[in-house]
């Protein structure tokens, strides 16, 4: 199991005021739900498998949002590592840096789309679903 943990350290944000369309004062709320609906679907992107292979925690940390992602991911087989040379880095890299890069593209993409800050994101690799055709997202 690997886990790649990025700290951002970014001040939290509160409900945002909007302006309602008649005029009138309003508030935008967004759900657990819907947050973790969005995670999911950044998440499975990010490792290049199913929607329904991955499932995501919230937590709220000192106002700001961490995220726990459990998912399988996709990689070459080792075969195809071992004989080509380039292999691996046309792939993305290896399982530990593509991790890493999938855990900032998450909380960058999380914040984009919902509004929240995200303080932490950790990735657990719960398998590896082997690409027969060599392709890894």
């Amino acid at each position: 199991m690997t886990t790649a943990v990025l700290d951002r350290g970014v001040a939290p944000v509160a409900e945002a005021p909007v302006v309602h369309p008649h005029g009138g004062p309003g508030r935008t709320r967004v759900t657990a739900k819907a947050l973790e609906h969005v995670a999911v679907n950044i998440a499975a992107e990010s490792l290049g498998v199913p929607v329904g292979r991955v499932k995501v925690e919230l937590a709220d940390d000192r106002g700001a949002l961490a995220l726990i992602v459990t998912s399988p991911m996709r990689a070459i087989p080792l075969a195809r590592v071992s004989a080509t040379p380039d292999a691996l880095q046309r792939a993305g890299g290896s399982i530990v840096e593509r991790v890493s890069a999938a855990t900032g593209a998450i909380a960058a993409r999380v914040e984009q789309l919902s509004g929240s800050s995200v303080s932490r994101v950790s990735i657990r690799v719960s398998g590896l679903e082997i690409d027969q055709e060599g392709r890894v997202s």
